[in-house]
Formats: structure tokens, C-alpha cells, sequence
């Protein structure tokens, strides 16, 4: 999968920039505005004071082909302030493990979109406190990022491009090695849906978290893919963060030896 990534940066000065009507500023995995696991430029609300965002996902896996096929309950939430900062969270409750115990993590994001530039740019940090509680086998990771998002045209279709690199340290293991991840937001058939359904695609070597359910990027990186209907578009819901995402993580691994998983999810917020 890593072969994919250079014929996907080469793809993108083929778009054309534009102007896209409104951002779809939705949470992902982990809390944090953006695709499934690689995080956007932008937070909840830019246009807004403040801003707060809830959400649910869940990811349905049978981990290595073996046991029962199990979910996870993502209970996330952002706020957003001062146009210009974002801090995140998200409980991830994940099955019983082979003792009978709870391999429950915590995750916590911050945000900073830089002021003053022609398009969104943001440095950002996540903490992961994995396995809570559980002695001998919690432990904390801690991820760094930049990102850059773009608006742009593909075949007509306004879409965004987002690009991160950064790095990530683990409790057990020490430093990892640089991250780096690629996304789109792909507005389907405009001209009849206008806003209201996109195709989103991320492909990275981190996932939401260093112990995700589902979503595992330990073999060869991990593509995600899905839509997301933004239900924000209907008028009377315009001043809201809406939307429901459908999706299929880690598209190209087989399911028994890597961690293929199909989700849904929804987020809803409002700005004050």
C-alpha cells in the first residue's frame, strides 16, 4: 500500500483550485475534525466564537479471524474556540479481551489553525491512554502533526486534499517512525445532490489511535473509504454540524490477517 502514496501526491497539482461553498467539518475516529483517521486542516467551527461537536462511530471487526466478531463504541466530542483553536476527546470502548477484561482507551487531541494564511494550515498533538486501569498493560502514546487542506476541482466535482506529516511516540516501544497520511472529500454528483453526499478517502500509516479496534495500520499502512451525507445542507439544519458517515476501514488487508472493519457514525454540533 505504500506504493499508492506517490502516484496520489503526483495526482494533486492535476486539480485545479476553487472555491468550495462550505467545509464539511466532521469528526473523525479519534475526535478531531476530519476523514477517518487523518485529520484535516480546519476545526469544528472557523466562523463561530465557539463551537461544540458530538459524536458516535462504531467499528465492526472479527480481530485475526478468530473469536467472535466484536464492535467498539467511539464516544467523542470537540469544542472549538476562538476561530482559530480545536481541543478533542474520544472513549474508546472496546470488546473484552481473552481474560474477560475492558482494553478501554482514552484519547485527547488538540489543534491550532494558523491565522493569517491563503489555506487552512494546523499543527496538532493526540494523547492515548490505552488499556485504562489495566496494570502492566496500559500504556500512553503521544502523536505530533502538521496538515495542509486545499479546496480543488476533480473532473468538475469540488473536492478538498489534505496532507499530514508527523510522528509518533510510544510509552513501550519509543520514537515510531514519521507518519504521514493523504485524505479527500469528494462532493458527489453536484450538480443533482449539490452538497449533500461525499466520497471520502484517507490512506495513512497511523490509525485513529495506537490500538485502534478495526482500522489497523500495522500492515502495510491502511486505506479507508466510505461516504458521508451531510445533512447540514438542508436549510433548516445550516447552522449545524450534521452529518452520518458510512465506511469501510482498512479497505485493502483481508480480513483475517489484518483489520478490515465496516463502520457508521454521525456527528452533530452547533457554534455559539
Amino acid at each position: 500500500m505504500k506504493k499508492l502514496f506517490l502516484p496520489v501526491l503526483l495526482a494533486v497539482p492535476l486539480f485545479s483550485l476553487t472555491a468550495q461553498e462550505k467545509s464539511l467539518n466532521v469528526m473523525s475516529l479519534n475526535g478531531a475534525t476530519g476523514l477517518y483517521v487523518v485529520p484535516t486542516a480546519r476545526i469544528g467551527f472557523a466562523d463561530a466564537s465557539m463551537g461544540f461537536n458530538a459524536g458516535y462511530h462504531t467499528n465492526i471487526y472479527k480481530p485475526f479471524g478468530k473469536g467472535d466478531t466484536g464492535i467498539n463504541h467511539l464516544i467523542q466530542a470537540n469544542f472549538s474556540f476562538l476561530k482559530m483553536f480545536e481541543v478533542s476527546g474520544t472513549f474508546d470502548v472496546q470488546p473484552k479481551d481473552a481474560m474477560g477484561k475492558d482494553p478501554n482507551d482514552l484519547l485527547a487531541g488538540f489543534k491550532f489553525q494558523l491565522p493569517f494564511v491563503t489555506i487552512p494550515v494546523a499543527v496538532g498533538s493526540n494523547f492515548q491512554y490505552r488499556n485504562m486501569g489495566r496494570e502492566n498493560t496500559d500504556h500512553w502514546a503521544v502523536q505530533i502533526y502538521g496538515a495542509v487542506t486545499y479546496q480543488a476541482d476533480l473532473l468538475g466535482w469540488p473536492a478538498e486534499t489534505t496532507l499530514v506529516i508527523g510522528h509518533t511516540i510510544l510509552e513501550e516501544k519509543g520514537s515510531s517512525n514519521i507518519d504521514f497520511g493523504v485524505g479527500f472529500d469528494l462532493v458527489i454528483f453536484p450538480k443533482y445532490l449539490q452538497s449533500f453526499l461525499h466520497l471520502l478517502i484517507d490512506y495513512a500509516n497511523f490509525s485513529y489511535s495506537a490500538d485502534p479496534w478495526g482500522a489497523n495500520a500495522d500492515y502495510r499502512g491502511i486505506l479507508n473509504t466510505g461516504l458521508r451525507l451531510d445533512l447540514a445542507q438542508i436549510p433548516a439544519l445550516s447552522k449545524f454540524n450534521f452529518a452520518v458517515d458510512i465506511y469501510m476501514a482498512d479497505a485493502f488487508d483481508d480480513r483475517d490477517i489484518g483489520g478490515r472493519s465496516f463502520g457508521v457514525g454521525t456527528t452533530f454540533g452547533l457554534k455559539f
